[in-house]
């Protein structure tokens, strides 16, 4: 059994941080696949994706596990993420890292200068 949550980012104004937010849920066991949430982030029954133990392309009918188990590497631009969170026969390939979720430090910007050119001081 496969199970992923495709989430979206959401900058969240009030905290001034980004949210994970789920879109859709996946799940996958042997020939029966559930999809809840929104379905339209998975585009339609066709979408495949590539097999990484084979290089194959894999639609969802073709084998539902193993077209689960690849959605992220399928989903890797940033406006959505796919990540397996439960998996009962995981590939024998090494797995990446998760990605940081802290927003990157944006440093000062450097001190102004004046009209002649000087730095100020602050």
């Amino acid at each position: 059994m496969v199970v992923v949550e495709i989430r979206a980012p959401v900058y969240d104004e009030e905290s001034g941080q980004v949210e994970w937010r789920l879109r859709a849920l996946v799940k996958a066991d042997g020939a029966q696949l559930e999809i809840t949430g929104d379905t339209t982030v998975l585009g339609d029954k066709h979408f495949s994706v590539v097999d990484i133990q084979t290089s194959a392309r894999l639609s969802r009918s073709d084998d539902p596990e193993v077209w689960a188990r690849n959605l992220p590497h399928a989903y890797r631009a940033g406006d959505l993420v796919a990540r397996v969170v439960i998996d009962t026969n995981p590939p024998d390939v090494p797995v990446e890292p998760e990605a940081p979720r802290d927003l990157p430090i944006v440093p000062a910007p450097p001190p102004a200068a004046d009209r002649t050119g000087a730095v100020r001081s602050a």
